[in-house]
């Protein structure tokens, strides 16, 4: 589709693009704050790489949720992530609108999706993340479905 170079697989750069996202992670938080985290990926195939496996073990221990990890990722569990819930539909929808015919085409389209994000949205986001914790909250640690 792209006349210009490949696209760079995911899978080849997020192990770097972790690494440093956890550095300045580290930076910011003080070390008995950095004790509670915990990981949480949904198995997409970045996620899968040995490398990237090995380095989240390495980093986490036993402070890992997602497929096949320490805790598994429950099955249709409310994801509280708002860049999987909201922001990559979003994007992925302005983005594709039509096929982007050059790879500089399809990088501003995702740079005018980013910029279209608005405060009403970000609100929306936000109420909606109080939402799922709170049915978190209300199940008490069982098991629920949930469907929107």
């Amino acid at each position: 589709m792209y006349s210009e170079s490949p696209l760079i697989s995911l899978d080849q750069r997020f192990h770097p693009v972790l690494r440093v996202f956890l550095s300045v992670v580290r930076k910011d938080l003080p070390l008995s704050d950095l004790r509670n985290v915990w990981f949480q990926h949904d198995g997409a195939p970045p996620h899968k790489v040995s490398s990237v496996q090995q380095y989240i073990r390495d980093t986490f221990q036993q402070q890992v949720i997602g497929y096949g990890d320490c805790v598994e990722w429950p099955p249709r569990s409310p994801d509280l992530t708002p860049l999987d819930f909201l922001l990559w539909g979003y994007i992925k929808q302005r983005v594709y609108v039509t096929p982007p015919p050059t790879l500089q085409e399809f990088r501003n389209r995702i740079t005018d999706a980013c910029a279209s994000v608005s405060p009403s949205i970000l609100y929306n986001v936000q109420r909606e993340v109080q939402s799922r914790v709170q049915m978190c909250i209300v199940a008490e640690e069982h098991h629920f479905e949930h469907e929107r």
